[in-house]
């Protein structure tokens, strides 16, 4: 058993000099831009020729395809291949690493199953966490924009009722918070929505692209709402705006009552656990008499 994992793990060793050296330095500026997102630098050559060489992102590119529609809406149409590419580094990166610890405890541990069996487990479940963890991200940068909407919308109604236009109003609501848009996935999105405009886009363009890069059917509603009605304006905007802004209250109203119920539920463990060390203090002196 101990031979066959020795086996194992020297050809698993050959297999990762052959893609490193064949990689060279080609990954270098593309390791430098996504140093985040490629997890392990030092592995990144080796899973970077993997997924060259063996052409993953075009043969699985059914699976992929999910991961990708979340980096779209995570970084954007443009970052999205790069960011998915990054991912998977991260992700071949970390299974091997496992697997190479995998053989490496079964040797030390002379072929012991439970070993093995524990860090087969562990290399199964990284994946999965990888995945989750992206899904997990990807959720609260949804939850986030349509927490922050309801008062860009406020802001936005305050300004039109003064006079300004659609536009103007709209431009005005995101620079107030423009410094710390790196901080806030909606204002980070409007940003570049705003960016686009001073650039000469159209107005209906830019907010048609913030709709699709939010992916998201209450940023939807809202660039649907202010295009059918920011070329009439007056109070008809107002009112459509005003009936959405209520909507969006009330969905930040759940949103906040569904987290409030996840702490709960997050502490309910805790507290039975420090229940139980309580009642083993307490009762430790009494049951020791006997």
């Amino acid at each position: 058993m101990v031979s066959i994992l020795k086996l194992f793990l020297v050809i698993l060793c050959v297999f990762f000099i052959i893609m490193t050296v064949k990689a060279g330095k080609k990954y270098k500026t593309f390791i430098e831009n996504y140093k985040k997102s490629v997890g392990l630098p030092f592995l990144a050559p080796f899973s970077l020729e993997v997924i060259e060489t063996f052409s993953i992102l075009k043969k699985f590119y059914k699976y992929i395809s999910t991961i990708q529609q979340k980096m779209i809406s995570l970084y954007g149409t443009k970052d999205a291949t790069k960011q998915t590419e990054a991912f998977l580094t991260q992700l071949i990166s970390l299974t091997f690493l496992s697997i190479v610890g995998t053989l490496a405890v079964g040797i030390a541990q002379k072929g012991d199953s439970g070993s093995l069996i524990s860090m087969g487990i562990l290399t199964v479940i990284l994946p999965v966490a990888l995945v989750k963890n992206l899904e997990t991200k990807e959720r609260d940068r949804r939850m986030a924009i349509v927490y922050e909407l309801p008062e860009f919308l406020n802001k936005l109604i305050l300004l039109i009722n003064a006079g300004e236009t659609a536009q103007k109003a709209f431009v005005r609501c995101t620079m107030v918070k423009a410094d710390s848009a790196d901080k806030s996935p909606l204002y980070y999105e409007l940003v570049e929505t705003v960016t686009k405009i001073e650039n000469n886009m159209p107005f209906p363009e830019a907010l048609n692209q913030l709709s699709k890069k939010c992916a998201l059917q209450e940023m939807s509603i809202f660039t649907t709402t202010l295009l059918l009605n920011y070329r009439k304006g007056g109070e008809e905007l107002v009112r459509s705006l005003k009936e959405l802004s209520t909507t969006l209250w009330g969905k930040r109203k759940a949103q906040t009552q569904m987290k409030g119920e996840e702490a709960f539920s997050k502490m309910v463990f805790p507290l039975i656990l420090i229940f139980g060390i309580v009642m083993v203090i307490i009762g430790y002196p009494a049951l020791a008499m006997f």
